[in-house]
């Protein structure tokens, strides 16, 4: 499976090849600070562990529902994917994404985002996507905005990270 985004960029099922390239990018605080889910520092377990759980989640959906985002020479720079929902099932889903820092400001994400959420109007059936970001994490929520989706809310403490409380806006795009 090949999704192209431009002609730089395209989408592509995760393999176990990406395993360093993974470590490579995730094992960075800034990445770290930035996210929810990905944890610090990233090793080999953390890396076999997400690629356990992207093949379980595959083989539960049916097909793929998080996409390696890769550069022209289809080399891993992030991940995109959505969460809490059910192929053909479901009428919204929670989308996430990380990018490797070297491709930070490049609008990759953006472009990446749009992509996505498109594919996941046509391919899986949604009407709505949501997405979560840390009120301190202001360029992922440009990422959404630039994409359309609209803030819908402040989900005020709704996370814990390293022991802190932490605030999320909710941002949502409809079909």
């Amino acid at each position: 499976m090949k999704i192209i985004v431009n002609d730089q960029i395209h989408l592509s099922e995760v393999r176990s090849t990406d395993k360093p390239a993974l470590i490579e990018h995730l094992n960075d605080r800034d990445i770290y600070e930035r996210t929810l889910r990905i944890p610090f520092p990233y090793g080999e377990k953390e890396a076999d562990d997400w690629l356990a759980l992207f093949a379980k989640t595959t083989e539960q959906q049916g097909q793929p529902v998080t996409f390696a985002i890769r550069a022209a020479d289809d080399s891993l720079i992030g991940a995109c994917g959505f969460n809490d929902f059910q192929v053909g099932k479901s009428h919204r889903a929670e989308v996430g994404y990380w990018l490797g820092k070297p491709f930070w400001g490049r609008g990759v994400m953006t472009a990446v985002v749009s992509r996505i959420c498109q594919h996941a109007f046509d391919e899986f059936g949604l009407v709505k996507i949501t997405a979560q970001v840390s009120t301190f994490n202001p360029a992922s929520a440009r990422v959404l905005e630039k994409c359309g989706f609209v803030q819908e809310g402040l989900l005020r403490k709704h996370h814990l990270k390293d022991g802190k409380l932490i605030d999320a806006w909710l941002f949502a795009l409809i079909r």
